[in-house]
């Protein structure tokens, strides 16, 4: 992105833009987590990381108007907090699978590693399936329909929070499920 864009984009969120946000998030979050990753060496921590920059940059949003390299500050702000978390001493068994690599299966060059992609996509289906039915059908707004939290409180009838802790619900029970099952044997 170039920097006029990011400097465009991240106006717009600094003024309450939850498109804006959603794209800032979109386009940056895999960047950083490399970055949080290269300090803490834990996808969970690194993952964890990169949500709680993005919960305090949209929290504080108002306050970020003096922000006039936004890239530099958000990969400031994801080293500082990795290193809060070394200070903190919080040590993370390292976990097979993150949540960035359900949405990044490599392109298949093999046939076994295309069964292999295979397999894991059904994986992740059947996580999905197993979500409760209401935050199931939140998670499948948001990835297939593409709708805005908003649209989807409006939708359903429920509190734009109650979308929110629905989809980081969804993340992290679709995580889990695909880590318990790839330690009790990998894929199948």
């Amino acid at each position: 992105m170039e920097e006029e864009s990011i400097i465009s984009l991240f106006g717009k969120v600094v003024k309450g833009d939850e498109a804006a946000f959603r794209l800032l998030f979109e386009t940056y979050s895999r960047r950083l987590f490399h970055v949080a990753y290269y300090y803490l060496n834990s996808r969970e921590l690194a993952e964890e990381a990169i949500l709680d920059v993005f919960t305090v940059i949209w929290q504080k949003r108002e306050t970020l108007s003096h922000v006039k390299e936004p890239e530099r500050y958000l990969y400031i702000s994801v080293k500082n907090q990795a290193l809060h978390y070394l200070r903190r001493g919080y040590v993370q068994e390292k976990d097979p699978f993150s949540l960035y690599e359900i949405e990044l299966i490599p392109d298949s060059d093999t046939p076994e590693k295309s069964l292999m992609d295979e397999e894991y996509q059904a994986l992740v289906q059947q996580a999905i399936d197993s979500l409760p039915p209401k935050c199931r059908e939140v998670f499948r707004l948001v990835l297939s329909d593409k709708l805005k939290n908003r649209e989807i409180a409006d939708v359903l009838g429920i509190s734009e929070k109650t979308v929110n802790i629905h989809i980081a619900k969804a993340y992290e029970r679709i995580a889990e499920f695909v880590n318990r099952r790839y330690k009790e044997g990998g894929i199948k």
